[in-house]
């Protein structure tokens, strides 16, 4: 099959040439036994080390990527050294994450011929203010994705957060358990980008207060104390998040999900909402 995108001819065409030429069977094109299309094949978990352009200064990150075709019924097997190729193909440097997971996704679609998905996971570096005024240095977990068959770009970030729980509170006229909890926001960046800082900050203040990595005495008692003065669920949490999207960034997709690791209890518990701001 010929596909055209973006005016240029497909690659695969150019290898089964090859092939023919050299007397090799493409066996990964001959017909499956059963003939069932399926929705996802592909690679998990390469490494790339990446570049991502920031206002003011770049940063440098190792980035997992997920890299997907749907496979039509017809055909026995993807050629997966196509994807590692469109990774390694695609520039170091990009404006964000999302952008890169939309290079390499029109890459792997140019040499397949079939729609791809591809995903990009990686750190995202900033500053947060502890309680007694100074900076430290935070991690938040960023991801892209984007697929060929819609254009949709997708931008998320998740980070930790702390939760005290109401009902105990109540329960015991003051006294509450607490425990570290993660939110996770995806936003559709089709048309508009967003600013990942933003959404973090978002994301802190739906908690009943911000984590951080070094607390002195008089730090963590300030920390506990407004802790318990702004107990949450976990619905809470996403409601609380939602709210502030919606201010944001009205009218495009979101999810948002929070998971909270319980302190008295063998399991977690989560939350989850997605729709349009």
């Amino acid at each position: 099959m010929r596909r055209v995108y973006e005016g240029l001819l497909i690659e695969k065409v150019k290898v089964e040439v090859i092939l023919m030429d050299v007397g090799l069977i493409d066996v990964q094109n001959q017909k499956p036994e059963n003939e069932i299309e399926l929705e996802k094949v592909g690679v998990e978990g390469l490494k790339k080390y990446v570049i991502i352009k920031r206002p003011d200064k770049p940063y440098h990150v190792i980035v997992t990527i997920n890299s997907y075709i749907t496979l039509p019924s017809n055909l026995r097997g993807a050629h997966m050294s196509r994807f590692a190729e469109s990774i390694a193909e695609v520039p170091t440097e990009a404006f964000s994450i999302e952008d890169l997971a939309e290079k390499i996704a029109k890459r792997a679609y140019q040499k397949h011929g079939f729609h791809c998905c591809t995903e990009v996971f990686g750190e995202f570096p900033y500053k947060r203010i502890r309680p007694n005024g100074e900076k430290e240095n935070a991690i938040a977990e960023m991801f892209g994705r984007f697929s060929t068959k819609n254009e949709r770009k997708i931008v998320g970030v998740s980070i930790n957060g702390i939760l005290a729980c109401p009902c105990s509170k109540e329960l015991t006229k003051g006294l509450t358990h607490n425990q570290r909890g993660k939110i996770i926001v995806e936003l559709d960046v089709s048309d508009n980008k967003v600013e990942l800082l933003e959404v973090i900050e978002m994301c802190k203040e739906s908690f009943s207060y911000p984590t951080f990595s070094i607390l002195k005495r008089i730090e963590e008692k300030e920390v506990v104390e407004k802790i318990h003065e702004n107990p949450r669920f976990v619905e809470d949490v996403v409601r609380k998040c939602v709210q502030l999207l919606r201010e944001k960034y009205p009218g495009r997709y979101c999810r948002v999900k929070c998971i909270s690791y319980e302190s008295i209890h063998d399991h977690n518990v989560c939350s989850e909402w997605s729709g349009i701001l």
